[in-house]
């Protein structure tokens, strides 16, 4: 059945002119009763003010910040989330009053001198923070996430650059209960569409540590995992197998093998290579983060592909034997799952039921050939030039409970048309990603 749900009422505060496109509300199971408490949890790519170029969207009708500040806002208090995690966050002095003052607390983390960050907000009437950490991928040690920390082991990044990008892991105990609660994590990993070894690493630091959290405390054994965020990771990518403890494809093989290098950042012998210049994302401007498949230019110019600093890896060296980089297996090893006991994603889940069977416009209906994630959005990140599914609610149940995280509703994702030529689209979105929400229950 399908509705529209009850915005926030500090809406009406907002600039009326600056509107979006209110998407509908699909209920997939009758509402809970009053003692089974429920999440409404959303993620979204707001798009920093501070990435905003004309050159990166030159379809865009709200790029300044002016034209986008009250459609950012917009987004989140007409789908009125319990929990949101939010990324590229920045402008904190406009953002944050319109959030408090609709009841929510936050809290807030970056990347050391990056300009914009994660932030998780929740209803200060429903959760207490219980617990807060920061992951910066930059500087985990491998070896004690994956053997404990004995102290035999030196300390190994196993990274193949510098990145800035992190994790923000938050626990949230329930004001009503305090026995209950969840663990809910965010992230923005790195964009470049061809590390893929890197990403792979930065996702698995991610769901290890939310692991090794969930297993820390009692309390936390029975609260079930929320991890949402924007993984840069498409369906048919090895992240997004590891995640989900799928077997990985001679594909993903050769993709994680091809990508372990060594970037200047680390390195600082390494030759540029020429006509090459990174921006503040890693960047090689004019391009944008995300823009591993652009449809305009159909895949078929090789001459470009081989040369686009977007498509290939530049200023980096190959990875040698003691560059210590993880193995194969102890990539998997980093996830910990069995195979086939992975991560659930909660849209592939949620539009398999909502779709009833039909592709038109879920991720399987584009990819044809995909072995998972058929079920995901077909976009979650729509531009001029590119145009992907990148951006996921995954889900971990609770090890100490026998109960499963039941999905209780969910929000349609755009339709194709709405969305061109591109976002951010006045009337439609003011990012280039769209948001996602889930309505859960569980035991936690």
């Amino acid at each position: 059945m399908s509705t529209f749900l009850e915005p926030h009422p500090s809406i009406k505060s907002l600039p009326p002119k600056q509107t979006i496109k209110v998407r509908e509300w699909v209920r997939l199971q009758s509402p809970a009763p009053s003692d089974s408490p429920t999440i409404k949890l959303m993620t979204w790519n707001m798009l920093a003010q501070t990435l905003v170029r004309r050159e990166l969207f030159p379809s865009s009708d709200c790029l300044k910040a002016s034209q986008r500040g009250g459609l950012l806002a917009r987004e989140v208090l007409t789908y009125n989330p319990d929990i949101a995690c939010l990324q590229e966050v920045d402008r904190l002095e406009k953002q944050l009053p319109i959030f408090r003052s609709a009841g929510y607390s936050h809290s807030y983390a970056s990347g050391p001198q990056k300009l914009h960050g994660c932030m998780i907000i929740w209803k200060s009437d429903l959760f207490d923070k219980v617990a807060e950490q920061t992951i910066l991928y930059d500087e985990v040690d491998v070896n004690s996430v994956l053997y404990g920390d004995d102290g035999e082991r030196p300390k190994r990044v196993a990274s193949t650059r510098l990145t800035k990008n992190i994790g923000l892991i938050l626990a949230l105990a329930r004001k009503d209960n305090e026995s209950k609660g969840c663990i809910v994590a965010t992230t923005h990993t790195f964009w470049h569409p061809k590390f893929t070894y890197e990403r792979a690493r930065q996702i698995g630091i991610l769901v290890n540590t939310v692991r090794r959290l969930q297993a820390s405390d009692e309390r936390y054994r029975d609260w079930p995992a929320y991890l949402a965020g924007d993984f840069n990771t498409q369906p048919t990518e090895a992240s997004y197998s590891l995640l989900t403890a799928q077997p990985l494809t001679p594909a993903h093989v050769k993709s994680v093998s091809d990508s372990r290098v060594i970037h200047i950042s680390l390195d600082p012998s390494v030759p540029p290579t020429p006509d090459v210049k990174e921006d503040e994302g890693g960047s090689a401007a004019p391009q944008a983060e995300g823009t591993a498949e652009k449809e305009n230019d159909k895949g078929n110019d090789k001459e470009k592909e081989a040369t686009d600093p977007d498509r290939i890896i530049t200023n980096s060296r190959r990875a040698v034997p003691s560059d210590d980089l993880l193995s194969d297996e102890e990539l998997r090893r980093l996830y910990g799952f069995e195979e086939g006991k992975g991560l659930r994603s909660g849209y592939d889940e949620a539009l398999r039921v909502a779709s009833a069977g039909a592709k038109d416009n879920v991720f399987g209906g584009r990819v044809q050939d995909a072995m998972a994630g058929v079920w995901e959005p077909t976009y979650t990140s729509y531009t001029f030039f590119w145009k992907l599914t990148l951006d996921y609610i995954f889900f971990l149940d609770a090890p100490g409970v026998t109960s499963k995280t039941e999905i209780l509703g969910v929000l349609k994702p755009h339709t194709k048309e709405d969305m061109e030529p591109g976002l951010p689209k006045a009337g439609i979105c003011g990012s280039d990603h769209t948001s996602l929400m889930l309505e859960l229950r569980n035991a936690g």
